[in-house]
């Protein structure tokens, strides 16, 4: 069986940095689980995918613009320190946000300035060309 939209998928899959540094793995985990068409894995991965069979390996290359996108300056915010709790007045702390939807969005404070702190909202993996080892488990 084919993977199309709709379809259960069942993936084990290696995700790394052109370096080779590992970033996630499900090899020593359990494999993922996703419905096909859904959103619920990185676009570029999900496309790549599509039409694969139950038992398939291969090696994908998701460009920048299929992985996580471009690192946007725009998601680079000063905010003022008042609108933070004291303990993430810190470089390098993690912070979490409502953003325009309602939706928590991620961000790293990267300096603390005088009256205000810079946070940058980009995704941590914005601007890399990620490589994916995938392993179709089953398809359902």
């Amino acid at each position: 069986m084919k993977i199309v939209d709709g379809k259960t998928v069942i993936i084990d899959y290696t995700l790394s940095l052109k370096n080779g540094d590992v970033i996630e793995t499900t090899t020593d985990d359990e494999p993922v689980t996703y419905i096909q068409g859904t959103g619920e894995i990185i676009d570029g991965l999900e496309q790549a995918v599509a039409g694969l069979e139950k038992g398939t390996k291969k090696d994908i290359i998701l460009p920048i613009n299929q992985a996580f996108g471009a690192h946007d300056p725009e998601a680079l915010l000063e905010i003022p320190k008042t609108d933070l709790p004291p303990d993430s007045l810190v470089p390098e702390t993690l912070i979490h946000a409502n953003g325009p939807k309602g939706q928590t969005i991620n961000g790293k404070v990267m300096e603390v300035k005088e009256s205000t702190v810079l946070v940058d909202f980009n995704h941590p993996l914005a601007g890399q060309e990620l490589y994916c080892a995938v392993h179709i488990v089953d398809v359902q």
